[in-house]
């Protein structure tokens, strides 16, 4: 199907759909005004405040032990132990081990396992003394005390586990500082014309005069009957530099026919972008620094929404 069967109301959501869809894999956030004010979308992002590089957002535990493979990882349930802490003696103990000495004379104890409505439960029972308690004891099962709480340690090392604050996606940064920065974005969708052309309407008086405001021109192309989308990214000085002109259409505001550069190198290459991308995944999992700084110097050749990332004035 031609974008010319596409009714042109339909399509301008169609483009802005996609190039929100696009942001949203890069770590913004999307959200549309609530009023159509020369504004399609707006969109935020957490950043490293010393180096700018993506923050993470979202709650992660990490191991508080430098030296534990498990310190620079995303950690899960399979990952940590969880055990109650005595405030009152300092005692830790790990509520669902098959191996424990007594905490009163060290003995072995004996261990029986347990599963009712879904839930654990480990009795254990001293061969020397016959103390006795469970998984479930909420008290310290050393010295008795009512202050324990639940206190999860790593399955490596047995360090605590703690929240990370340090989730600047920069492995080689440890900043604990952030910032939410904002964009400005307005979508033109445009058609691909009979001749081959890809052509939009424009008017100066949509124009933003912000350096935070972007403007995303979208295309969908067909090539051997496959379906391409293309984004070609402008900021406003771009965007000047390229159409601005003291003709009629600028100066009355009337609509101006535009048409992208033909080189093909302005356009968003997104085979080339996805493979680079999971490359980099690979790399931060295996912690390979040299290798992430090799690939991330290419993503930025490519990824034309990378210029959104750079930091501008006005963002703090």
């Amino acid at each position: 199907m031609k974008n010319q069967d596409i009714k042109s109301g339909l399509f301008g959501s169609v483009g802005e759909n996609m190039a929100a869809f696009e942001l949203s894999k890069r770590n913004w956030y999307v959200y549309r005004p609530y009023f159509d004010n020369k504004i399609d979308f707006i969109a935020q992002k957490f950043v490293c405040k010393r180096c700018f590089y993506d923050w993470e957002s979202k709650h992660i535990i990490c191991c508080s032990n430098k030296n534990c493979p498990n310190q620079n990882k995303e950690l899960n349930k399979n990952n940590y132990i969880k055990t109650r802490k005595c405030l009152s003696c300092g005692f830790i103990f790990d509520k669902y081990t098959e191996h424990i000495n007594c905490p009163e004379c060290n003995a072995e104890m004996t261990v029986k396992k347990d599963k009712r409505s879904g839930q654990k439960n480990y009795s254990y029972t001293c061969s020397g003394c016959d103390k006795k308690f469970t998984s479930q004891t909420r008290g310290c099962v050393k010295c008795e005390s009512n202050k324990s709480i639940e206190f999860p340690v790593c399955e490596k090392c047995n360090s605590a586990i703690i929240p990370k604050n340090n989730k600047c996606n920069n492995p080689e940064c440890k900043s604990e500082e952030y910032a939410l920065i904002i964009r400005t974005i307005q979508v033109k969708s445009s058609h691909e014309e009979d001749r081959g052309t890809i052509g939009f309407n424009f008017k100066m008086q949509d124009l933003i005069d912000d350096p935070r405001h972007f403007l995303v021109v979208y295309s969908r192309t067909f090539e051997d009957f496959k379906e391409k989308h293309n984004f070609w990214v402008m900021s406003v000085e771009e965007f000047k530099k390229e159409y601005v002109s003291n003709n009629a259409s600028t100066i009355i505001y009337q609509n101006a026919r535009l048409h992208p550069p033909k080189d093909k190198a302005y356009f968003f290459n997104e085979v080339s972008y996805n493979k680079k991308m999971a490359r980099i995944k690979e790399a931060k999992k295996k912690n390979d620094i040299t290798l992430l700084k090799t690939l991330e110097k290419k993503i930025k050749q490519i990824d034309i929404f990378g210029k959104l990332n750079q930091k501008i004035k006005g963002d703090f």
